[in-house]
């Protein structure tokens, strides 16, 4: 039926259909041989995506992880800080031992000295700022000291305690002349240090 009517047709348009059937066949040949290269082409577009998202993953991670070694470097520090200002188990010990001598050196009269059972340090709001972790290891230390001498050396041997790189708190200063003495008062006082044993543990 189709050859019918072609042949109906005069030669130009016979040409144009001529020309029409051969472009339909070019085109299904073409589809057809580029089907699989299309069906590729969609496969490595969405291999491409996943490689993206990948990619976008992966610099996000870093950057989470460039975040937690600041902080890390922060929280060192931190510690150090800490430590620094803290005694070690042995630094307690020399210092309370010290304590008489360096009141002699003053010219003052060691009455007594008496160290008090260390007690770990208990999370109240002051402490917020340190970890669990850090208080675990963090002690409390103090003596009651009494002297006897001059009042100036008396403020000058509180002054030597306080005046070194670790924490010294001197509380309930008391200083007061006994009955009878007129030149040399007796200084009463509780000093107190904090401990880190961790440090001397690496």
């Amino acid at each position: 039926m189709i050859i019918e009517e072609l042949t109906k047709l005069d030669d130009s348009k016979r040409k144009t259909a001529a020309v029409l059937v051969v472009l339909v066949v070019a085109f299904i040949c073409y589809f057809a041989i580029n089907k699989n290269n299309l069906v590729k082409l969609r496969e490595a577009k969405a291999n491409y995506a996943d490689v993206q998202a990948v990619f976008a993953n992966a610099e996000y991670q870093e950057t989470e992880f460039s975040n937690l070694q600041k902080q890390l470097k922060e929280k060192q520090k931190k510690l150090q800080e800490y430590q620094l200002r803290s005694f070690s188990s042995n630094q307690a010990v020399q210092f309370f031992k010290g304590i008489s001598p360096i009141a002699l050196v003053y010219d003052l009269k060691p009455i007594s000295n008496t160290i008090t059972e260390s007690y770990k340090l208990s999370g109240n709001k002051a402490d917020l700022e340190m970890s669990e972790m850090q208080q675990q290891f963090l002690k409390i230390q103090s003596a009651k000291v009494t002297v006897s001498g001059n009042y100036f050396d008396i403020v000058d041997f509180v002054n030597e305690l306080v005046d070194c790189p670790q924490i010294v708190c001197i509380t309930n200063l008391r200083i007061a002349l006994p009955a009878g003495e007129r030149l040399n008062p007796n200084a009463s006082f509780k000093v107190t240090i904090l401990i880190d044993l961790s440090i001397g543990q690496e």
